[in-house]
């Protein structure tokens, strides 16, 4: 169902105007279709040994001393930084607080996690561990940070070529790097338990750069409703597109509905025993926070009107975030 694109020649500057085309015209039929898709050929942006370094302070972050985490809590959903314990966030699709809280009480999503963000921002600090608990996590965490980003304006620039419009139409609203690297911990739970890891929700901004183990767990919903397995795969990430880009180009482009369930066994496993840890490397990607996203002039559609109300990014950013952790 997904289909797998290859980065490799745009990446490297060796495509040509028309293979370009060709490219950003698979991300708008992914876009428009179904919403995820698989990538190769982004290592010459983001080296391969690079994920691999994250996903080893991934383990290590997450198996730091609880009161070393809780340090670093989460506090803002304005900021957007910091830990996330057990319980603290309900991915949901609904916006109703008290509808999350009995979800939350129903089957709390079984993951832990920790929120990156642009840590030139002078507004909002970042929530590093010390040094010397993590020697190297802040350096590695920057530079993983900087260079998704290079490759976010890549993909933007092809999805604004798939749609017609200049190269650089999205560049001045969405340049300032504000989006958020989320380190994600699911621990090993019972199979008898709660098949939730992650409810069921779709992503906020613009596009999703997912890199994730050889657990597996992470499902789509599909045309028909039913819901589809995103199978890891080697030397890809998924990239899925979020709410902000579905409002900016009138649901041209979709933002699917997906969510994270127990993997299952594989041969011989104990099926009343214990999952394997899952983890995953997240990089959401948001525009500049005072961006005013409307309908993208020819995009109204058969009605000419717009079906959503201009809104600025950063409010609707925060307002998503904050239904669902509640500060």
């Amino acid at each position: 169902m997904l289909n797998t694109i290859d980065l490799s020649s745009n990446l490297s500057g060796a495509s040509s105007p028309e293979q370009d085309r060709v490219v950003a015209q698979a991300f708008v039929d992914a876009a428009s279709q179904v919403g995820f898709a698989y990538v190769t050929g982004w290592e010459s942006v983001v080296p391969a040994e690079l994920v691999q370094e994250v996903f080893e302070y991934n383990e290590r972050f997450f198996d730091l001393p609880q009161e070393k985490k809780d340090e670093l809590e989460y506090v803002s959903s304005k900021a957007n930084r910091g830990y996330l314990s057990f319980g603290r966030e309900q991915a949901s699709l609904s916006k109703d607080p008290n509808q999350i809280e009995s979800e939350r009480e129903a089957s709390r999503d079984q993951k832990e996690t920790f929120e990156i963000g642009n840590d030139s921002d002078p507004q909002y600090p970042e929530h590093w561990p010390k040094e010397e608990d993590l020697p190297g996590f802040k350096a590695t965490m920057n530079r993983f940070h900087q260079l998704c980003d290079q490759l976010h304006l890549r993909l933007m620039s092809l999805l604004a070529i798939s749609l017609s419009l200049p190269p650089d139409f999205f560049l001045p609203q969405i340049n300032g790097r504000n989006h958020c690297l989320r380190l994600l911990h699911y621990p090993p739970v019972p199979r008898k338990g709660s098949n939730n890891r992650i409810g069921a929700h779709t992503d906020f901004g613009t596009t999703t750069l997912l890199w994730q183990d050889d657990t597996g767990g992470l499902e789509i919903e599909g045309p028909n409703g039913a819901w589809v397995p995103v199978k890891p795969k080697p030397g890809t990430f998924v990239v899925n597109f979020g709410d902000i880009l579905a409002r900016w180009s009138n649901d041209r482009l979709k933002s699917t509905v997906h969510r994270a369930v127990l993997p299952p066994p594989d041969s011989g496993d104990d099926e009343g025993g214990m999952t394997k840890t899952r983890r995953s490397i997240a990089y959401f990607c948001n525009p500049n926070p005072d961006a005013l996203i409307s309908c993208i002039p020819g995009l109204e559609g058969p009605s000419g009107k717009a079906k959503y109300e201009p809104v600025v990014a950063g409010d609707f950013y925060a307002a998503m975030l904050e239904a669902e952790i509640g500060v």
